[in-house]
């Protein structure tokens, strides 16, 4: 008997951990032939309770029998099938059996063994067992496959995942699942769905977050479920990474300005993929760079230790990730993790948008978060928008962004936001343009400000662009061009701040510039308007918020850059320009204005309609009532004017105050016809109180002249030939009584244009003042 045992301990051998090298090797060899590996996991149940009931001794002698009784039932369950390599000992009473089955062998003969093994061990050991009494001894069993990437590796998660199968039972639904769920992870058979997050002022996508969901018609599908086996069986990371990897695969359906938020769970937040892996490579080859990225820092489970927390997201920040507090207001500490943290963006949990648009106290608080998110410089995003009041209500609040099922549900591509939710917010940025002050006046284009900076080729190495900053203190700035257009930017404080860090100047200082230059930097054409681009860049991100913007041609060939200074400063004078200018009765643009206006509209070519507006009988009241009562009079027709404006016309429209009672428009052909309607109907209601104070008659009330001159491409040479034209015109309005309107397109006035004018030039620049 004693021989025949001897025999099967050498021939399977029950290992220690100090020949797990031999082992590994064994394993490596086996799946390098194409077998089939696989780990089983045996222990006793409730082994510490039969310690403490029986004593040690007694402990100790079924420890023994299992040890003894195991070689046995090895081979004959496992052997059928598949060949023994090893018995190991982990500890205590858990053993591993290492067994080696042909490549065509099917998971499901692994579950079957396993329920044959289980069965018979617990046969053979409460056989031997005879001071138990009470109940039988039973066996946990596991099983786990070794995919034979990194056997070394697999050492440790094999035992871990069989571990986990073994607690469930060999057979219930739930051990079931968990095979299922570890063959998932190892065949990285995850999907991502992506949901948009929307500009609530524009409906233009900020970006889209990245979804986990497991395979249809399996119990993963849902996050809720995957995460919750991943919780179970210790396996957050694992899932996290491929989670990740999976995401970072539509990179490249980016555009530079958009943006992929990532989850991460605050315990598996070191992914060396994010931070050592080949993402940088995989950005650069789509012309993004690490700011497309913004990591979402989940609040579903608190973090234990802030000072190591923050060493790892600096180590994100210095690689350029941006960084946003998910759940914000639904986790443990969310003010805290805001204060630690710094995030680029803080997305509130759905629980503070549900119902927001009935909830008084909800708005407040978010009317709070909008505040303490402008003076910190992030963004606010509210999450689980889901119905068009909650949508408008947020708009009205000032939230920027936003993300819902009423925004767009997520989709296995770079979903779209939905036909409805952009009527909202297209209909409310419409009302908001409306209510926006009229533009007062022409501001030059870029070609004002330009500088010039150096520009060096995107395969330049960094070393040179660090001896350019070096050799030149005054320049702040270095373009990267490629066949002469530009597509990165590199600041002299961004360079610095890599190279300064640890291992910053072996890392890249031999290396192209295109590994450190913003690939994103903001352009601008050389005729766009200065109020515009100094918008866009006074919207960007801190980061980036005082790099130069980049002037191109119509070709995009690269023209020169414009710094933020320089911006500020030119729109300061012109601010002061124009209120130097204005009429200080009615704060309309003036002379000086309305020339340049009219003068840029020419040049512009493109198709255009006066509108010289004049009060008949105006005179007659200033002398009869006063001063007091013609400035209200002017005052009101201000009002007037502006508000049939805002009503029908653009905010690229125009309204200037020549002087006294003459006042000008300027807007397009298609809006010039319901403008005049509206001042035709509204003109005598907004002189009502002022006729009834003072009993006027009907045949003294006033009225307005209006004449109407189209800009068509290439009819005026100069404003002084449109001066000529309007008060031509204006004059045929002046010969019918009551408010009109005339026209230059008219017949009628063509047909007089024909006839002659007797009117000198002169006449006509006294008439339009100093047009």
């Amino acid at each position: 008997m004693w021989s025949t045992l001897l025999n099967r301990l050498q021939r399977f051998s029950i290992l220690s951990l100090d020949r797990r090298p031999r082992l590994t090797s064994m394993i490596a060899q086996e799946v390098a032939k194409g077998a089939a590996v696989v780990l089983f996991y045996a222990d006793i149940v409730k082994m510490t309770a039969i310690e403490n009931r029986y004593g040690d001794t007694a402990a100790k002698r079924v420890l023994h029998i299992f040890e003894r009784t195991l070689p046995e039932v090895c081979r004959d369950v496992f052997e059928i099938k598949g060949k023994v390599l090893a018995i190991q000992r982990l500890w205590g009473d858990d053993f591993a059996v290492y067994v080696s089955f042909s490549s065509g062998f099917q998971e499901e003969e692994c579950r079957l063994m396993s329920i044959s093994f289980q069965e018979r061990m617990e046969m053979q050991v409460n056989r031997q067992v005879r001071f138990v009494h009470r109940e039988d001894l039973r066996v946990h069993i596991g099983y786990a496959r070794f995919p034979g990437v990194d056997v070394v590796k697999e050492m440790y998660t094999s035992v871990k995942h069989a571990v986990h199968m073994a607690k469930y039972g060999v057979t219930s639904e739930k051990y079931t699942h968990v095979t299922q769920f570890h063959r998932l992870l190892q065949d990285e058979n995850i999907d991502m769905h992506y949901m948009p997050i929307v500009s609530l002022r524009d409906a233009e996508p900020l970006g889209w977050e990245a979804l986990a969901r497991g395979p249809q018609n399996t119990p993963f599908y849902s996050p809720a479920a995957l995460f919750s086996y991943a919780e179970e069986t210790d396996m957050v990371f694992r899932l996290e990474h491929i989670c990740r990897k999976r995401a970072l695969e539509q990179l490249r359906y980016l555009k530079p300005n958009q943006k992929l938020f990532i989850n991460i769970d605050p315990r598996a937040i070191d992914d060396p993929y994010l931070l050592r892996g080949d993402v940088l490579g995989l950005l650069e080859r789509y012309r993004l760079n690490p700011r497309n990225i913004v990591l979402e820092i989940t609040e579903r489970h608190a973090i234990t230790n802030y000072a190591v927390f923050r060493k790892i997201i600096e180590a994100y920040r210095k690689k350029g990730y941006l960084v946003a507090v998910d759940d914000a207001g639904a986790g443990y500490s969310s003010l805290e993790s805001i204060t630690e943290i710094y995030p680029d963006y803080i997305k509130l949990d759905m629980s503070l948008i549900r119902n927001i648009d009935v909830d008084s106290i909800k708005q407040a608080l978010l009317e709070t978060f909008v505040q303490f998110a402008e003076k910190v410089k992030c963004k606010i995003i509210a999450e689980g928008i889901e119905t068009e009041r909650e949508l408008e209500t947020l708009m009205e609040l000032g939230v920027p962004y936003g993300q819902g099922y009423y925004l767009g549900r997520p989709a296995r591509g770079m979903a779209q936001v939905s036909g409805r939710a952009m009527n909202v917010i297209r209909t409310a940025q419409e009302t908001r343009t409306a209510r926006e002050p009229i533009p007062l006046g022409v501001t030059p284009d870029m070609t004002d400000i330009l500088s010039k900076t150096v520009c060096v080729d995107k395969h330049a190495k960094v070393r040179r662009v660090h001896h350019i900053f070096e050799q030149n203190q005054r320049i702040e700035s270095v373009v990267v061009l490629e066949d002469g257009k530009p597509i990165g930017l590199v600041m002299r404080f961004q360079l610095y701040k890599i190279l300064g860090g640890p291992y910053g100047i072996p890392l890249y200082y031999e290396r192209p510039v295109s590994h450190i230059m913003n690939t994103n930097p903001l352009t601008a054409k050389k005729d766009d308007k200065i109020d515009d681009v100094a918008k866009r860049a006074m919207a960007r991100d801190a980061y980036h918020l005082y790099d130069v913007v980049i002037i191109t041609g119509e070709e995009e060939e690269y023209v020169g850059i414009i710094t933020v200074q320089s911006l500020l400063d030119k729109l300061a004078s012109i601010k002061l320009e124009l209120a130097t200018s204005a009429n200080p009765l009615t704060g309309l643009p003036g002379n000086l204005q309305i020339e340049r206006v009219l003068d840029h509209r020419l040049r512009r070519n493109e198709a255009q309609t006066v509108i010289y507006c004049d009060l008949d009988r105006f005179k007659w009241f200033n002398d009869r009532y006063g001063f007091e009562v013609g400035d209200q009079i002017i005052v009101r027709t201000a009002a007037l004017l502006k508000e049939g404006v805002k009503r029908f016309g653009t905010h690229h429209d125009f309204i200037g105050h020549i002087g006294g009672d003459d006042f000008i428009v300027i807007t397009t052909p298609e809006c010039a016809e319901p403008i005049v309607a509206f001042l035709i109907e509204q003109f005598g209601s907004y002189f009502a109180d002022i006729y009834e104070k003072r009993r006027v008659s009907d045949d003294s009330i006033l009225s307005m002249s209006m004449a109407g001159v189209s800009l068509l491409p290439g009819r005026f040479g100069s404003v002084e030939e449109i001066a000529q034209q309007a008060a031509w015109v204006k004059r045929l309005a002046k010969e019918r009584p009551g408010t009109v309107f005339v026209s230059d397109q008219d017949r009628e006035c063509a047909e007089a244009n024909d006839s002659g004018r007797d009117w000198t030039r002169a006449e006509q620049r006294g008439k339009m003042g100093a047009v």
